[in-house]
């Protein structure tokens, strides 16, 4: 019922105020980043039963259990997620990002980037799995891409950065094409070209527009 009520609701909607809502969802986009999450291909281990005994006896005084395999300033919750293999749920680490907004600084360092990649859309119209295969040889870059929109701060300008050779290599273990194409699209969008361009169009104006005749006095 729900369903055809929004859809009823959708073909109501005028091309203008679709692309109303459209604008505002990239604005909150821009403004506010956004949110995801990776699985992590890590075993969840067990508490040890010393500290699953403490915690039982002395509830007032329990003490919270971190697996050493996750570090400390990762942000990970351990949740049901399906299994392919098992055709069941089963726990797993997800680890949680936020890409805020993006500077200036991060911007020119991810155009940088794209600039490494060759793309020939004609080429993929006449041989998409030739092309398609050799693209893939842009993972690093693709990965490196999103470990310095993920970091978003002045120390993704040194191409030696450990944090972001660290979150490159973990990227490029736990992401998927999937993944990937949709942090891919949510950097695209925070980079906000329209915005960048409509700045530059102000600044010409204002170097362009010719100041008014002064007024001859009589």
């Amino acid at each position: 019922m729900e369903d055809q009520e929004s859809k009823k609701v959708n073909e109501e909607l005028t091309q203008e105020q679709r692309l109303e809502i459209e604008q505002k969802a990239i604005d909150a986009l821009i403004n506010m980043g956004v949110r995801f999450s990776v699985p992590l291909r890590i075993q969840p281990r067990k508490a040890p039963k010393r500290l699953i005994w403490w915690n039982k006896h002395f509830p007032n005084r329990a003490k919270a259990w971190n697996d050493p395999q996750i570090p400390k300033d990762w942000n990970v919750t351990l949740e049901d997620l399906p299994d392919a293999d098992l055709g069941t749920t089963r726990k797993t680490y997800v680890r949680h990002f936020h890409v805020k907004p993006l500077y200036l600084g991060t911007i020119d360092a991810v155009r940088r980037l794209y600039l490494q990649i060759e793309f020939d859309e004609g080429n993929i119209e006449k041989e998409p799995i030739q092309e398609t295969k050799r693209l893939f040889k842009y993972i690093p870059v693709m990965a490196e891409i999103a470990a310095i929109a993920i970091i978003n701060n002045p120390e993704v300008a040194n191409p030696l950065s450990k944090e972001v050779k660290d979150l490159k290599e973990f990227l490029i273990a736990h992401l998927t094409v999937h993944r990937l194409a949709k942090l891919a699209a949510m950097i695209s969008t925070m980079m906000n070209p329209g915005g960048f361009t409509n700045s530059i169009r102000s600044i010409l104006e204002i170097g362009t527009t010719k100041p008014k005749a002064d007024l001859v006095e009589e």
